[in-house]
This record gives C-alpha cells, sequence and structure tokens, in this order.
C-alpha cells in the first residue's frame, strides 16, 4: 500500500487498518444487538447481556448512572415497562472506532400517565475487547457526537 506522495506503507500497516476496520464493525454490529434487547424488545436477555462488560457503566438520561450487567437489565425492563405502543426505530448506526454513535427516534405512550413522546435521542456506547463497557444517553445530538469523538 502506498500513500499518495509514493511511500509505501508496508504489509504490517495494511493488516493492522484491515484489524481496526473489522474491529469496528464488530462493535457496530455488538451495538445493534444490545439496541435491539434494549429499546426493542428483540433479543435473547441473556445472550444480550452478555455483550455488556461486567462493570459497565450507563449514564441514562432519565436514571442517571448506574454499574453492572444487573442494572442495565433493570434499567431497560423499567423502560420497556413504562411505554404503552412504543416504537422505537434506530435511525443510524456511526462507527467512531471505539465508540459507536446511535441515533434513535421513539414514539409511544406512557403506561401510567398517557402521556405521549415522540423524540429524537442518542446513544453513544464505547467498547473494549468486544464488550460494552459505557453507554451515554443524549438527547442533543451535538453532545453526542462531542462524546463520540466525532464533533462537527
Amino acid at each position: 500500500m502506498r500513500r499518495r506522495d509514493g511511500v509505501s506503507l508496508g504489509a504490517g500497516r495494511t493488516r493492522r487498518c484491515e484489524t481496526i476496520a473489522r474491529v469496528s464493525q464488530e462493535n457496530v454490529e455488538i451495538a445493534r444487538r444490545a439496541f435491539a434487547f434494549a429499546v426493542q424488545g428483540r433479543a435473547d436477555a441473556s445472550a444480550a447481556l452478555d455483550d455488556f462488560d461486567p462493570d459497565v457503566v450507563l449514564s441514562s438520561v432519565e436514571q442517571g448512572t448506574s454499574r453492572g450487567r444487573d442494572a442495565v437489565r433493570r434499567n431497560f425492563e423499567r423502560w420497556a415497562s413504562a411505554w404503552k405502543d412504543v416504537e422505537a426505530t434506530a435511525e443510524e448506526f456511526v462507527d467512531a472506532g471505539d465508540r459507536v454513535l446511535i441515533t434513535a427516534y421513539f414514539r409511544g405512550r406512557g403506561r401510567g400517565s398517557g402521556v405521549e413522546v415522540d423524540a429524537r435521542f442518542y446513544d453513544v456506547y464505547t467498547l473494549r475487547d468486544g464488550r460494552i463497557v459505557r453507554v451515554d444517553e443524549f438527547t442533543d445530538r451535538d453532545d453526542a457526537l462531542e462524546a463520540a469523538g466525532l464533533s462537527e
């Protein structure tokens, strides 16, 4: 592989780039599975939770910060039980290396309150060694982009 200026990058550089791209794509797939479990209720809970590090940190818009797989499971269960007729659609998964930015559209009615919600939210999943170590939720896209290292 050669740079534009004609300098050879060597085989080691090419393999490293391919490895980074492969790991990065794996991170997107892990985040996709976690989203399907977390907000769409589609996935085996125990298999989905295996994608989370045992000491995962979840910074939720509604609940604040919690730690560990059990806290993540409880947070997702609490969220799912709070809504009636909920629609959650992942609109975009942005690969940011060890982070994945998810743009999601939510629409639903509060089960107890009847309040309707129609909004976009942004999640930044941080991964290390094939596991989710942190999830940060945002209501503002610019804040999410900054957290993902993608500030515009």
